[in-house]
């Protein structure tokens, strides 16, 4: 994975980093954190690679399910 690149908003350099998403689909909200993305120094622009948008996608439709057997609340899942 390349570590950096320019950023698309404001062309500074960017730099890896693992960030924290939060999404949320009706009463369930969800936590991700530990996720590799390229982030912008200046303007905080957050990008991800395409392998990783795919994994996470794929976790959180997984913890949207379980949300939803539990009715609503919020789920962390977190790199260790």
């Amino acid at each position: 994975m390349k570590r950096t690149r320019l950023c698309s908003d404001c062309g500074t350099l960017t730099g890896f980093r693992e960030v924290t998403e939060e999404y949320e689909r009706g009463e369930v909200r969800i936590r991700i954190s530990g996720i590799p993305a390229m982030v912008c120094p200046k303007c905080g622009s957050i990008s991800f690679p395409a392998k990783i948008t795919g994994k996470i996608a794929k976790i959180a439709e997984a913890m949207f399910s379980l949300g939803e057997e539990r009715n609503k609340g919020v789920i962390t899942v977190s790199q260790e």
